[in-house]
């Protein structure tokens, strides 16, 4: 698969970058536990553990966009935000 071939990605391909942004959304998930874990640590100033929360907030918005995408790929389509 070439980079910018949009056009000829096969349902192989589909279902590869599927899986990929399956596991980019695990690692956001990831990203995000870590985020809320520093925003509930009272060692932490108070302003990192609101820049924390904030940060956990986006790795989940971001989880669940990539989840989005995932999805409309495993059915054989490419995203609206792709072309």
């Amino acid at each position: 698969m070439k980079p910018n071939d949009i056009e000829t990605l096969t349902a192989a391909d589909l279902a590869a970058l599927a899986h990929d942004f399956e596991a980019a959304a695990e690692r956001a998930e990831e990203a995000a536990e870590d985020g809320e874990a520093a925003a509930g640590d009272p060692d932490e100033s108070p302003a990192a553990r609101a820049l924390a929360r904030r940060c956990a907030a986006i790795a989940r918005r971001h989880a669940a966009d990539y989840r989005a995408e995932a999805a409309v790929l495993r059915e054989g389509h490419i995203p609206d935000s792709w072309v």
